[in-house]
Parts: structure tokens; C-alpha cells; sequence
């Protein structure tokens, strides 16, 4: 049997859109934080902040294969501004954090709403993604507001499992769940490192979407390069 596992970010939705907002609303929490004890955080202040964070979780995601929960994240960012914020304060900001994906919502990768009927029609989909600030929970919630939650048989998401991509746990977990041998299966993402060496570690067809950023489309060990969901089906079906 053949199955097909895709990536979330910059595969099946584009993660340039809807950022202002969900950056306006996590700054605006923490500036409502800070302000309780007297502290005035500017924009700049926070993405600094920020930066340090996810250059903290670069080395684990990339360096250990486990990506750091959002409460981690959060509790980096409040250390690295000197806010005192106590437990409940940062839960309410992780709260924030975690569903200003909901207010500032991706757009989906076009082409996505016709093709994935399609694929799902004829092999079982798993969702194979790496999380951050949005956990596995929210992105089930924006799957949803879209019609497309129903067409994925499985999800693995990074922070409900321990680790991530390319782990080879994550792409042998969707095989076992969907009774699906590696060899006739693919898996399409938009990064070299994760998602292609991830599926090929397993023996899986891995196709390189380029869609929305071809960073990697140079040297790409990809067994096939993709720049549009119309092309996936096309190679796919």
C-alpha cells in the first residue's frame, strides 16, 4: 500500500502570510505583561528577544531533532527581556503564542484545496510537521476552519511526539499507521535536511516542493522537484 505524508509550513500553507498579525498579537501581550511591573517594551526589544529565542531552538530542532514546546520558547523570550512575569502570566502569554495562528491565519499554498481531495481519494495522507510557536492542537484547529482535517488519516507533530523531522520515528510511525510500504510512498516538504533526508533515511520517494521558497532546490538529493501542487499530482497520482 502507498501513502503520502506532506509538511505543514511553506508546503501546505505559506508561512509569509498572516506574520504582522500574529506578530502584533504576541508583541501586544507581552508589552501588557511587562507594563504590570512597570516596563516599557519597544517592538525592537521584542524581536530581538525573539531572534536569541529561535536561535536557541535552531540548535536543538537542527542539532537534537526535538523541537522546543511553546511554553520553552515563551520563557526564553520573557528571560531575554528581564520581564519577572510569574507562572500564570507565562502561561496567559503562551496561550497567546500558540493561538495567534488562528488570528493571523496562513493562506493556504495554492492549488492546495483541489489536490488534496484528489490524493486523499485514492491513498491515505499523514501530516509530518515540525512545530513552534503553533502547536500540533492549533494547526488540527486551522486545518479544520479550512475543510481539510478529514482528508489526513495521521498527524505527527513534533511537539505531541518528542521529536522531529528527519527522525526517522516520524516518517516510519506514518508507514506503520497507514499499513504502507516505504518504497511505493512519498513524503513532500520544502526542506533538504528535515523533509527530504528524512524520507529517503526510511526509503521513502521525497519530493521537494518548491512552491513557495527554493532555498534548497540547488543540490537537493529530492527524487523530484515540485513547484506547484497541480505538478504533485501529476508525479503523485
Amino acid at each position: 500500500m502507498k501513502t503520502i505524508s506532506i509538511d505543514f509550513w511553506n508546503t501546505l500553507v505559506d508561512a509569509r502570510t498572516g506574520g504582522k498579525e500574529r506578530h502584533q498579537a504576541r508583541i501586544d501581550k507581552i508589552k501588557e505583561i511587562a507594563a504590570r511591573y512597570n516596563q516599557s517594551i519597544t517592538p525592537e526589544q521584542v524581536e530581538d528577544a525573539k531572534k536569541k529565542a529561535s536561535e536557541e531552538f535552531d540548535l536543538e530542532w537542527l542539532g537534537h531533532q526535538r523541537t522546543m514546546l511553546t511554553h520553552e520558547l515563551v520563557d526564553r523570550i520573557v528571560n531575554h527581556l528581564g520581564i519577572p512575569a510569574k507562572k500564570n502570566e507565562k502561561e496567559e502569554l503562551t496561550f497567546v503564542f500558540q493561538h495567534s495562528l488562528l488570528k493571523g491565519a496562513p493562506d493556504l499554498a495554492a492549488g492546495v484545496l483541489e489536490v488534496i481531495p484528489r490524493l486523499a481519494a485514492k491513498y491515505p495522507l499523514a501530516i509530518i510537521s515540525d512545530t513552534m510557536f503553533s502547536p500540533g492542537s492549533v494547526l488540527r484547529s486551522y486545518l479544520m476552519t479550512k475543510g481539510l482535517l478529514d482528508y489526513f488519516s495521521h498527524f505527527v507533530f513534533s511537539d505531541e511526539v518528542g521529536y522531529s523531522k528527519p527522525d526517522k520515528r516520524a516518517f516510519l510511525q506514518v508507514l506503520e499507521k497507514n499499513n504502507a510500504l516505504a518504497e511505493h510512498s512519498f513524503h513532500i516538504g520544502d526542506i533538504q535536511d528535515t523533509d527530504i533526508k528524512g524520507a529517503q533515511s526510511v526509503g521513502m520517494k521525497a519530493i521537494l516542493y518548491t512552491g513557495i521558497s527554493n532555498k534548497f532546490e540547488e543540490g537537493t538529493t529530492a527524487d523530484f522537484v515540485a513547484s506547484n501542487w497541480n505538478i504533485v499530482a501529476h508525479y503523485t497520482l
